[in-house]
């Protein structure tokens, strides 16, 4: 049964609504959404506050076109690079045409003028690696990779979605952390296939030298995997 079944089954969602998820949603409930997030059992510094409980990257399936709006706030950077850009492809094919897609992470860039900056002690940067790195109390809260403007924007565009919105937040208190949030449209449909080969494109960015093919057939092969069910 695929996952929108299993929402309709727990009467978590109703045909007359738009869709809208909240992946990854911690302690932050969003009315209007379903609020999905790993079961209270992999939680062991937070009551979360999911309505559906799932492991975000292998239990949600969802039909094409189903989905008006995901939304992710501080999930994206859990997921290593090839993971990163399989969600991407699953959820540019959840959603409607003109859904909607907003992720927020720590700003990568941002951070790291923070740490270099004069006037930045010790505890501060201390703050700040944590906030890039996660907290690491549990076995999955830590930050696989990092995200910041560019490569938002490249690997958007790049998967066919329109970035819209690219904003910046920071902490009103110490240690006055960064954010970044992007907010993305869907504005057409792209094959599959299509967007696996774009991935292909957007991982050779991520090689250090020409000596690394075996690498990126290591990646190549990571992608086709997680996406087997829509290839």
């Amino acid at each position: 049964m695929n996952s929108l079944e299993m929402l309709k089954e727990n009467a978590l969602y109703h045909e007359w609504r738009p869709l809208k998820l909240n992946l990854g949603c911690g302690q932050t409930h969003l009315e209007g959404y379903v609020n999905v997030d790993y079961p209270q059992s992999e939680h062991n510094v937070m009551k979360s506050a999911a309505d559906a409980e799932a492991d975000i990257t292998k239990d949600l399936i969802f039909p094409r076109f189903s989905v008006s709006e995901i939304r992710s706030a501080h999930l994206f950077e859990h997921f290593r690079r090839v993971t990163a850009l399989v969600q991407l492809v699953k959820w540019y094919n959840w959603l409607k045409i003109d859904g909607i897609l907003v992720i927020e992470t720590p700003d990568f860039m941002g951070s790291a003028k923070q740490l270099v900056a004069d006037e930045t002690n010790y505890s501060q940067k201390m703050a700040i690696i944590r906030h890039l790195v996660g907290d690491q109390a549990a076995s999955w809260a830590f930050h696989r990779d990092q995200w910041f403007h560019d490569r938002f924007e490249t690997s958007l565009s790049c998967l066919s979605f329109h970035v819209t919105d690219i904003s910046y937040s920071t902490w009103d208190r110490w240690p006055y952390l960064k954010n970044i949030t992007v907010t993305a449209t869907k504005v057409n449909e792209v094959p599959i296939a299509d967007q696996i080969e774009i991935c292909f494109t957007l991982l050779q960015d991520s090689l250090v030298s020409e000596g690394e093919q075996a690498t990126f057939e290591v990646w190549k092969s990571q992608l086709c995997e997680e996406l087997w069910e829509y290839i």
